[in-house]
């Protein structure tokens, strides 16, 4: 559920660029990256989480350089989905240590397509946000 690989038309880039600029002001990682592997672990009989690893490419917000791995809590039997191609990613910092990832996903939303608008969206977003900001919306 995001989206990435949907051909936006007019009026669902506008809905799609106000809710990225939202994103990236209230989570305290954004950035392209090109996700490279997902693996699984069991958290209960009904939920898994999927780590997913990949390579930060264009730096926004948070983490500026390196590689980076990202939770997301789904369904047993859920297909974990690779991006085929580098996507933007809103996430927040996992302070769990059963978790292994550095970060989690927050829900629907947090990956997008890249388009010049919407990186530039993502860009003027992240130097705008407050860089002492403690308490973000989508990471409660």
């Amino acid at each position: 559920c995001s989206y990435a690989g949907q051909a936006p038309s007019p009026s669902m880039l506008d809905a799609q660029q106000g809710f990225l600029q939202r994103s990236v002001q209230q989570t305290p990682f954004s950035a392209v990256v090109r996700v490279h592997s997902v693996s699984s672990v069991a958290d209960d009989k009904a939920m898994v989480w999927h780590i997913y690893r990949g390579e930060i490419i264009t730096p926004i917000r948070g983490q500026q350089s390196g590689d980076i791995s990202y939770a997301m809590l789904v369904e047993k039997g859920e297909e974990a989905v690779l991006p085929a191609a580098p996507v933007l990613l809103t996430l927040c910092l996992n302070e769990n240590a059963a978790i292994p990832s550095d970060f989690y996903w927050p829900g629907t939303g947090a990956e997008f397509a890249i388009t010049p608008e919407l990186l530039q969206v993502a860009q003027l977003a992240g130097a705008r946000s407050d860089q002492a900001q403690t308490a973000f919306i989508m990471c409660d």
